[in-house]
C-alpha cells in the first residue's frame, strides 16, 4: 500500500496505473536522499524544501499521462521513474529513467508535452515533488537550482539519444543486460523489481523474447530471475554481455553538461 502522509495521518491509497494527483503530503527532511536536492546550498535547499511534497506510491503508479503536461517535477528518494514513449497501438518503449541521482522534468523546453511521454513508477516509489510553475519561480531566485535542473534535463537527453542508437542497432540480448544494469544503478541495489512483462514493455519487445533471453542470462550465472524481480549475481559477467552503450552513457552521465547554460529553462505546468 502507498504511504503518503500529512501530519502523521494515513492518506487514501492510489491504485497502480491510476493518475497520481491531489494527494496529502508531508514535508521532506532537511537533507533529502535525492542527490540533486542534497547538493543544493543549505539556504537554497531550505527555500525549495518549503514547497516540496513527499509521496510514496506503489509500482505502476501513473505520474503523468502522455496526453497531459508534466504538472509536477519529481525527485526520487527511493525507486525509479520510467519515461515511456507509446504508439497509437499501445506499444511502449522506455526512453529514459531517473532514480535518486536525478529528477523527472520536461526534456524539451519548447514542448511541455515532451512528445507524448508517459511517466510511471517502476517498482515502489518514494519521491519529493513540486509544482512545475512553482519551480520556475524558485529557479529565478536560485542559480544553483537552475544549474541542477539543467543538468537533470541533460541526463534525460543523454539517455534518449543513446537509447535511440541502442534500440536501432543492438541486439535485444545486449539491451536487456544493459537495462538491468542501469536500473540496478538507479536503485542502488543488486535487486531489480520487475516482471518479464514489464521489462518487455520497457524494451519494446514481446514478453516471450524476454523470457527466452532471461533464461540465457541465468544459465551464465549472471542473474537469478524470480516471478517479480531479477537479482544481479555476477555484475562483471553481466557487464560483459551488455552493449557498449552502458559504459558510454555511464561515463557521460557522471558529469552532465547543460545544453543551454546561459538560458533559464521554464518547466510548463
Amino acid at each position: 500500500m502507498p504511504d503518503v502522509t500529512k501530519m502523521g495521518r494515513p492518506a487514501a491509497a492510489v491504485a497502480p496505473g491510476m493518475l497520481h494527483s491531489g494527494m496529502p503530503v508531508a514535508r521532506p527532511p532537511h537533507r533529502p536522499d535525492n542527490r540533486v536536492l542534497a547538493t543544493l546550498p543549505p539556504t537554497e535547499l531550505g527555500m525549495v524544501a518549503h514547497h516540496l511534497q513527499i509521496v510514496s506510491l506503489p509500482a505502476g503508479a501513473l505520474l503523468r499521462h502522455q496526453d497531459a503536461a508534466l504538472d509536477h517535477i519529481y525527485f526520487p528518494h527511493q525507486g525509479v521513474i520510467s519515461l515511456l514513449a507509446t504508439t497509437s497501438g499501445g506499444e511502449t518503449i522506455e526512453v529514459a529513467s531517473a532514480g535518486r541521482d536525478g529528477a523527472i522534468c520536461p526534456i524539451l523546453s519548447s514542448e511541455p508535452r515532451d512528445g507524448l511521454l508517459t511517466a510511471i513508477a517502476h517498482g515502489p516509489l518514494r519521491a519529493s515533488r513540486i509544482p512545475a510553475a512553482r519551480l520556475n519561480t524558485l529557479m529565478a531566485q536560485s542559480p544553483a537550482l537552475g544549474t541542477a535542473m539543467e543538468a537533470c534535463r541533460e541526463m534525460l537527453l543523454l539517455q534518449l539519444r543513446q537509447n535511440l542508437i541502442c534500440s536501432g542497432l543492438h541486439a535485444v540480448e545486449h539491451r536487456l543486460a544493459r537495462w538491468l544494469l542501469e536500473t540496478a544503478d538507479r536503485l542502488g541495489s543488486d535487486m531489480v523489481p520487475a516482471t518479464q512483462e514489464h521489462v518487455a514493455q520497457r524494451l519494446g519487445v514481446r514478453r516471450t523474447t524476454v523470457t527466452l533471453l532471461a533464461s540465457k542470462l541465468q544459465d551464465t550465472g549472471a542473474i537469478r530471475w524470480g516471478r517479480s524481480r531479477a537479482q544481479m549475481l555476477d555484475r562483471t559477467r553481466l557487464e560483459s554481455m551488455a552493449c557498449g552503450c552502458y559504459g558510454v552513457l555511464r561515463e557521460r552521465m557522471r558529469n552532465p553538461r547543460p545544453t543551454e547554460p546561459t538560458i533559464t529553462t521554464e518547466f510548463a505546468s
